[in-house]
């Protein structure tokens, strides 16, 4: 072990065995606290390892700020969206579970969206790659920091998706990626939804879901897929997952 030659980096280490696709994918896994060392998290890409060291990973949910960071990275995973280095906007931050998976998949920097204050995980808001702009309206973001932005996310309360959207889709750059959580409950109109919030007439879930849908096309978003989402919503709503480019 003496031997400077048998020490490699982590980062070079976790990309070499196959658990990340490239050192600043796996630099934002060991950011994030998830690879451990011989039994301790480690926060340093450079941290110097052997052959005779244990290397764990663990990037379950319990290292997630929040649930919503899971429907996230579903949707990531099955459309196979290119985070990696790419600057992001986040609409409905919160916590940070979105932004948490971005920064997972890779993004250079992220733009945290939300009107309230002090709700991201401490350690998300120190993250050089967070720009924390909380106590921030969605619909008075800048058109610079839209236009520099390849990706935007939305994970909204209390408002529909229509009513944040417009303005930033008209905005936004042809090729432009959209991830936008649905949540029926914000959607249908007050009327549908029970005092516990719940939606139970799926009929009318599902063509106000395509009803958004439309209108998206008409907004100049094309490739559009939905999924459902594998986690219902706090409520115990379905929620859907939906994706889209600009035209």
């Amino acid at each position: 072990m003496s031997n400077s030659q048998n020490y490699k980096r982590l980062d070079v280490w976790l990309v070499d065995n196959k658990y990340f696709s490239s050192r600043n994918v796996a630099s934002n896994a060991i950011s994030l606290g998830s690879v451990s060392v011989n039994g301790e998290a480690v926060q340093k890409s450079s941290t110097k390892i052997t052959e005779f060291d244990v290397v764990t990973i663990d990037i379950s949910e319990k290292h997630y700020v929040s649930r919503a960071a899971n429907k996230l990275k579903y949707l990531v995973t099955k459309t196979k969206i290119d985070v990696e280095r790419k600057t992001c906007i986040d609409l409905g931050a919160s916590t940070g579970g979105f932004t948490q998976i971005l920064l997972e998949f890779g993004a250079s920097k992220i733009y945290a969206i939300d009107v309230g204050y002090e709700q991201m995980a401490n350690r998300l808001r120190k993250d050089q790659r967070v720009i924390n702009m909380d106590r921030t309206d969605a619909r008075d973001i800048g058109r610079d920091i839209i236009q520099q932005s390849s990706i935007i996310t939305a994970d909204l309360s209390f408002i529909s998706l229509r009513k944040v959207l417009g303005q930033i889709v008209n905005l936004s750059n042809i090729g432009t990626t959209f991830c936008v959580l649905f949540k029926p409950q914000f959607e249908v109109g007050q009327k549908e939804i029970t005092k516990n919030g719940i939606v139970k007439n799926t009929e009318i879930v599902w063509s106000t879901l395509q009803s958004f849908k439309h209108w998206l096309e008409n907004m100049n978003i094309g490739n559009i897929k939905i999924f459902k989402s594998p986690i219902l919503g706090k409520e115990g709503n379905q929620e859907w997952l939906v994706y889209g480019e600009r035209i």
